[in-house]
């Protein structure tokens, strides 16, 4: 019997039948590597669905509805009316939130360089994913060491990017969870944290080989955006949190003067891809 990726995360999910689950839970029971494997899965799963449950759903930023809005279109092959995009746009919007596993940032294909505003594309793309947080997505989540290890680890030796998830608790922010995303077929390591008050903060990278930059502030509709480069990699750090406090933490980070959580890297502001 055959088991893949998407057997299990429908087996973790409860989708499958009933007979269907027997056979895999079987074969789980047999299998220390299909074990590991639906363990990792399990998680990695944030529990989006009861966080969301449990408030008014947060209105859709205006961009990232106009670009689903795009997508829809394109692919109906004909013209839909304006009128129901919002109701098919909150559709795919619920869908988005509920994958906890594996996550491609949407993108309306443009170039990872520089937009005319001076803003790179994957900013754009990782604040629009970011605008789908709230504190009640991530205040039950607990940190899985073996997880965010593995990531890490990952990122090193498939993608080659050095990258090491700081230790902000000095700033006093809590690191809840890492993982790898995808723009344009490139890897975004996002790294959460969560404030004792307020919403997420997040740092993500990718490959960035234009020559450094300091860090610079933006507002991206309700996220306060801070980007960097150092060492061929493109770094922000963004969440809904006053400027300074972010362009603060921000250069310390660029600085490399915060301690390590997880990766042998340099700091985050000096960290190289191999």
């Amino acid at each position: 019997m055959s088991i893949d990726e998407s057997d299990l995360l429908a087996y973790a999910d409860g989708s499958l039948s009933s007979e269907r689950m027997a056979e895999i839970e079987a074969a789980v029971a047999r299998s220390p590597e299909l074990a590991a494997r639906l363990a990792a899965m399990r998680a990695s799963a944030l529990p989006y669905r009861a966080a969301y449950e449990a408030q008014p759903a947060p209105p859709l930023p205006a961009r990232l509805t106009a670009r689903v809005a795009e997508l829809i279109e394109a692919n109906s092959g004909r013209p839909r009316a304006r009128k129901s995009w919002p109701r098919l746009v909150a559709a795919f919007a619920a869908g988005v939130v509920c994958c906890a596993v594996s996550w491609t940032i949407l993108s309306s294909g443009r170039p990872l360089e520089s937009t005319a505003g001076g803003m790179s594309p994957w900013i754009h793309a990782v604040a629009d994913y970011q605008q789908l947080y709230s504190r009640e997505t991530l205040a039950n989540v607990t940190e899985d060491h073996r997880l965010s290890d593995r990531v890490i680890s990952e990122l090193q030796v498939a993608d080659g990017m050095s990258v090491r998830v700081p230790d902000l608790r000095s700033a006093g922010l809590i690191f809840k969870r890492v993982q790898r995303l995808s723009f344009h077929q490139q890897p975004v390591v996002q790294m959460v944290y969560l404030p004792e008050q307020g919403d997420p903060i997040a740092l993500c990278a990718t490959r960035d080989a234009r020559p450094n930059e300091e860090p610079h502030v933006r507002q991206i509709d309700e996220l306060i955006t801070v980007s960097w480069r150092r060492g061929n990699l493109g770094y922000v750090l963004l969440g809904r949190a006053p400027a300074q406090s972010m362009l603060e933490l921000a250069q310390r980070l660029a600085r490399g003067e915060t301690g390590t959580l997880y990766g042998r890297g340099g700091d985050p502001g000096r960290s190289t891809a191999a």
